[in-house]
């Protein structure tokens, strides 16, 4: 992904991103996200998302609607990342409620418990992109991952705010 975009170059990707996310209805997008087969709790909660709008250079983005095709475009390119993740985000979840649950020690062993929900979490996500890539070598994996997602982050924050530096 390029990198230190110029105000205007911004400002041609964001209306370029606009466009497309305007030619979607919001019925449209709900639809998109249920065919990703997400829990409908998230499907709502991203929905959720579509009415933020942000001014720039006099006119009105939807910043929400980007925000969301990309997560739908990082969802499609990554479909055993996100799987990986949500499965292991429930049993770490699981785990984690149930440690917290013992009588006396649970609120002493919390921190632990949380610490080990994350790992479980990241580590379902790690087998995902596994999945995705068939690829080896499981730090490289998790290096590869944050880059992408960081670097889609910084993409699209750079874009919607082009003013501000990113390190």
């Amino acid at each position: 992904m390029k990198q230190n975009l110029s105000t205007p170059q911004a400002n041609l990707k964001l209306a370029l991103w606009n466009a497309e996310a305007e030619s979607l209805s919001s019925s449209e997008l709900y639809i998109k996200l249920q065919e990703l087969d997400l829990p409908e709790e998230v499907v709502s909660r991203l929905h959720q998302i579509l009415t933020y709008t942000k001014k720039v250079a006099g006119k009105v983005f939807s910043v929400g609607k980007i925000v969301l095709l990309k997560v739908i475009e990082f969802v499609k390119a990554h479909p055993f990342l996100v799987a990986g993740a949500g499965i292991g985000a429930v049993i770490g979840g699981a785990i984690a409620g149930l440690i917290t649950s013992i009588p006396f020690l649970g609120q002493l062993l919390a921190p632990i418990a949380a610490i080990l929900g994350i790992t479980i979490t990241a580590v379902g996500a790690v087998i995902g992109h596994r999945l995705d890539k068939q690829f080896q070598g499981v730090g490289e994996d998790i290096v590869e991952i944050a880059q992408h997602f960081f670097a889609l982050l910084k993409d699209v924050f750079s874009t919607v705010f082009p003013n501000t530096t990113t390190a």
